[in-house]
C-alpha cells in the first residue's frame, strides 16, 4: 500500500505539476510540499482539503491504506464534468455502444 505522500505524490506528477506550482497554488512552501511526499511531514486537515480539490480526489484515497487512487478515472471525471451537456450526451452514447458491443 501507498502512503498519503506517495499517493499526494503519484496524483501531482500524473497531472504534470511541479512541487512549487503545488505549493504555489495552496499556499505552502516547496519545503513543506517535499516533507510531505516524502512522509517526514502529517498533512493538516484544511491542507488534506486543498490536496483533494486541486488533485480531484477524494481525502478518503489519499488517507486511506485501502483504496489505491484510479488517476485515469479522476482525470476523465474532472474533464467530462467541463463538457457541454451535447459532448457529455455524446460521451455516454458511445460508453453505451462500446458496452453493447463487447468482444
Amino acid at each position: 500500500m501507498k502512503s498519503c505522500g506517495e499517493k499526494l505524490k503519484a496524483a501531482r506528477e500524473f497531472l504534470g505539476l511541479t512541487q512549487e506550482q503545488v505549493a504555489t497554488t495552496l499556499n505552502l512552501t516547496r519545503n513543506i510540499i517535499v516533507n510531505i511526499e516524502n512522509d517526514n511531514r502529517s498533512v493538516k486537515s484544511d491542507e488534506l482539503y486543498k490536496f483533494s480539490k486541486l488533485y480531484g480526489i477524494t481525502m478518503e484515497e489519499i488517507v486511506s491504506d485501502e483504496k489505491e487512487i484510479d488517476m485515469n478515472n479522476q482525470v476523465f471525471a474532472r474533464g467530462f464534468d467541463s463538457l457541454s451537456e451535447k459532448d457529455k450526451q455524446e460521451i455516454i452514447n458511445l460508453i453505451k455502444f462500446k458496452n453493447n458491443y463487447k468482444e
